[in-house]
C-alpha cells in the first residue's frame, strides 16, 4: 500500500467520525416566511422564454447588425493571430530536438 494511502485512510476515517458528532445548525429565521395567500409563479413554455430573452429590459439590446460586425472583427483577429507563428524557427528546432532526444 502506498505511503500516502496509509496516511490518508485513517485521517479520512477520523474526520468522518468527528463530523458525525457535530450539532445540526439552527436554521430557524434564515428563510423568509411565505405569505399564505401568495400564488406560486407560473411556468412558461420554453419558446416564450427564448423570445423574452432576446430583448434587454433596459431597451439597449444589440441588433443583429452589431453582432455580425463584432463576429467579423473577431474572425479577422483570429485570422491575424493564426497567420503569425508563435515560435521562431530556432525555438521550434530546439523544441523538436529536445522532444526527440
Amino acid at each position: 500500500m502506498p505511503r500516502a494511502a496509509r496516511f490518508f485512510i485513517p485521517l479520512a476515517v477520523i474526520v468522518i467520525s468527528v463530523s458525525g458528532c457535530a450539532d445540526r445548525p439552527d436554521l430557524t429565521g434564515r428563510v423568509a416566511p411565505v405569505a399564505k395567500g401568495t400564488a406560486w409563479p407560473t411556468l412558461l413554455p420554453s419558446d416564450q422564454l427564448t423570445t423574452d430573452a432576446d430583448t434587454d429590459a433596459s431597451g439597449t439590446a444589440q441588433t443583429a447588425k452589431d453582432l455580425s460586425a463584432r463576429a467579423a472583427a473577431l474572425r479577422a483577429r483570429a485570422a491575424r493571430l493564426a497567420a503569425t507563428p508563435v515560435l521562431s524557427s530556432t525555438e521550434r528546432a530546439r523544441l523538436s530536438a529536445a522532444s526527440n532526444g
